[in-house]
């Protein structure tokens, strides 16, 4: 299938009205004006479009597969409040869509990003049936992907140092907080039908998304003297745009493997 470029849009009729007063007047609530993109060197500038247009592009991917995950969950006939719990999860990623996509439009708009639409959910077993399927998502979704990400996004929160990173920021670290905490309520639910091979199948799975999510740490080489980083960046202006310091992300994602994939899954017998 042809690559498309990542593009995003309004109706602007009732439902754009709707989307208002479910999501709140984000060109309100946010202090969009108090950024100044020129306060940056352009290079710098060029690489934060990027990076929050990747960011807007990973919560695209993320608001994707929640969908499949509930989806998932109803065919599996799981309980009622997880599936629930889990159907928020779709609405709270577009927020962060939209906040992220407005970031990078704050900056000079949004860089060039190519993807495939198929790639958007998860790719499983067809000979799987609606429980492992369900099992399968969640773990690689949440117990992995978003028990990950929140730390790392929490990181960066308190590393933000601008009104308006920190703020955004803020709003998706509130909400990704019930995201990885749900994998392990589903697990708990779900622990005492898990027999020696699907939990090893399980395990393998979430080790090969761990794969998937470790060059995010193990590329970074930029280091930082004096205030500034090995690029010629003030770290000042790099704390601004939203991100933590290089090395200390690092150092966290690291951390957090340990803490918050591999311990809480070994903790039920699924081992990386």
């Amino acid at each position: 299938m042809p690559r498309e470029i990542f593009e995003l849009s309004f109706s602007n009729g009732f439902a754009r009205t709707l989307h208002e007063r479910a999501l709140g007047a984000i060109e309100r609530d946010y202090p969009w004006d108090s950024l100044d993109p020129a306060r940056y060197p352009p290079l710098l500038v060029a690489r934060a479009r990027f990076g929050w247009t990747e960011n807007a592009f990973n919560e695209f991917t993320t608001a994707a597969a929640m969908g499949q995950m509930l989806q998932a969950l109803v065919q599996a006939r799981a309980p009622l409040d997880l599936i629930g719990m889990a159907s928020r999860f779709a609405v709270e990623e577009v927020l962060h869509v939209e906040l992220c996509a407005r970031m990078a439009m704050r900056l000079g708009g949004g860089a060039p990003l190519h993807y495939d639409p198929e790639d958007l959910v998860f790719e499983l077993d067809p000979s799987l049936d609606p429980l492992q399927r369900a099992t399968e998502i969640v773990v690689r979704l949440c117990c992995v992907g978003e028990a990950l990400s929140f730390p790392l996004l929490s990181g960066a929160m308190r590393s933000a140092s601008h009104p308006l990173s920190r703020s955004i920021l803020e709003t998706i670290v509130k909400d990704e907080a019930l995201h990885g905490k749900f994998g392990f309520l589903y697990l708990d639910w779900i622990a005492a039908e898990l027999g020696p091979a699907e939990r090893d199948r399980l395990g393998k799975a979430a080790r090969e998304t761990v794969d998937e999510y470790r060059s995010l740490w193990e590329n970074t080489r930029s280091r930082v003297v004096d205030g500034v980083t090995s690029e010629g960046f003030l770290l000042e202006h790099v704390r601004e745009l939203g991100w933590m310091e290089a090395s200390a992300y690092a150092e966290l994602a690291r951390e957090t493997i340990e803490m918050s994939v591999r311990g809480p899954l070994a903790r039920v017998g699924i081992l990386l």
